[in-house]
C-alpha cells in the first residue's frame, strides 16, 4: 500500500513541477526526459541483452531529422515523427544482421562505426539536410512548455512501465537475459539467439529514433553535431550512472547528468563545471557499481 502512495505522491510532485520551476530549469527536465528515451534504448540493448552499443546516436539522429525534413515540407509533425521512428527500426533491422553475429569489442566498434557513418550521411547530405548549416524553424503546432512537459513526462512513464514488465514478468525478459548471462545455454534450450538480438537491437533503435523525433519537434534546431560519437558515449554514461537495467536509474542519472553541469554554468562555473561532471561520474561508479538504480533495488528491499 505505501509504494502505490509513494508512486502517487511522485506522480503529484513531477506533474506540479512547471508551477514552482523557472523557465530555464523546465527546458533542462524536458531535455533530460528526452535523453533519458535514448537511455532506455541503451537500457534495453546493453542491460537486458548485454550488446554493447556506442552508436545510439545515429539511431537519434536519424529520428530527429526524418521529422525535421519531413515537418518542413509540409507533413504533420506526428506523422513525420512516426516516421522517424520507423526509419531508425529499419535502420536497428539492418545494423543487427551483421552485428548480431559480433561480440565484445567487436560489436562496440562495429556500432561506433555506424554511428561515425551516419553522422557524416547528416553533414554531407547538404540537399537534404542543409548539413553543418542546420535545419531551423521546424514546424511541430506550437505547443507550449507546459503541455510539452506533460507529454514526455507521460512518454517516459509509459516507456518505464513497459521496460519494467518486459524485465520483471515477461517471457521476452527472461529470454533477453538468458542470451545475455548464456548464449550456450540459451541456444541449448531452444532460443534463437539471432533473431533475439535483432529483436533487441530493432526495438532500440526505435526508442533511439523516439527520443530524436522528440528532440527535434521540442528545440525545432537541427545540426549534425548533436548526433555524434560523443553524443553516443554520453548516453551510455547515463546507462551506466543510473545503472546498466535499470530504466526509473536510467531517469535519474539522465536529470542528474543534465541539469548539474548547467547549474554549474549558470553559477559562471565554466572552468570546474567538467571537472565536477567527471568527479560525479567517479563517485558514482566506484561508490555504487550497479548504479543509481542498483541502490534504489537495495533500499526497497
Amino acid at each position: 500500500m505505501y509504494k502505490r502512495l509513494l508512486l502517487i505522491a511522485a506522480i503529484a510532485i513531477l506533474a506540479a513541477l512547471p508551477l514552482t520551476f523557472g523557465t530555464f530549469w523546465i527546458n533542462m527536465v524536458i531535455t533530460a526526459l528526452i535523453f533519458s528515451l535514448a537511455v532506455f534504448s541503451v537500457n534495453l540493448l546493453t542491460g537486458l541483452t548485454g550488446l554493447l552499443s556506442f552508436g545510439q546516436a545515429g539511431f537519434v539522429g536519424i529520428g530527429a531529422y526524418t521529422l525535421g525534413v519531413l515537418a518542413k515540407q509540409g507533413h504533420p509533425p506526428i506523422l513525420a515523427g512516426l516516421y522517424g521512428v520507423l526509419l531508425a527500426m529499419l535502420c536497428g533491422f539492418l545494423l543487427g544482421l551483421p552485428a548480431a553475429r559480433l561480440k565484445g569489442h567487436y560489436l562496440a566498434i562495429g556500432t561506433l562505426g555506424f554511428g561515425i557513418l551516419i553522422y557524416q550521411l547528416l553533414t554531407n547530405s547538404v540537399d537534404i539536410t542543409r548539413g553543418p548549416m542546420g535545419l531551423i524553424g521546424i514546424p511541430t503546432g506550437g505547443i507550449d512548455r507546459q503541455t510539452w512537459y506533460l507529454i514526455m513526462l507521460s512518454v517516459c512513464a509509459a516507456v518505464l512501465a513497459a521496460l519494467s514488465y518486459i524485465d520483471r514478468y515477461s517471457a521476452l525478459g527472461a529470454i533477453l537475459k538468458m542470451v545475455r548471462h548464456d548464449e550456450i545455454a540459451a541456444q541449448a534450450s531452444g532460443i534463437n539467439i539471432f533473431a533475439v538480438k535483432l529483436i533487441a537491437f530493432t526495438v532500440s533503435a526505435g526508442l533511439a529514433g523516439l527520443s530524436g523525433a522528440m528532440f527535434a519537434a521540442y528545440v525545432r534546431f537541427l545540426t549534425p553535431d548533436l548526433f555524434n560519437e560523443q553524443e553516443s558515449f554520453r548516453y551510455m554514461m547515463m546507462a551506466v550512472v543510473g545503472g546498466i537495467g535499470s530504466p526509473l536509474g536510467g531517469i535519474i542519472s539522465s536529470l542528474m547528468l543534465t541539469m548539474i553541469p548547467e547549474g554549474l554554468r549558470m553559477l559562471g562555473e565554466d572552468n570546474y563545471r567538467l571537472l565536477v561532471y567527471g568527479t560525479m561520474v567517479l563517485f558514482v561508479l566506484w561508490f555504487l557499481p550497479s548504479g543509481i538504480g542498483g541502490l534504489i533495488e537495495r533500499l526497497r528491499r
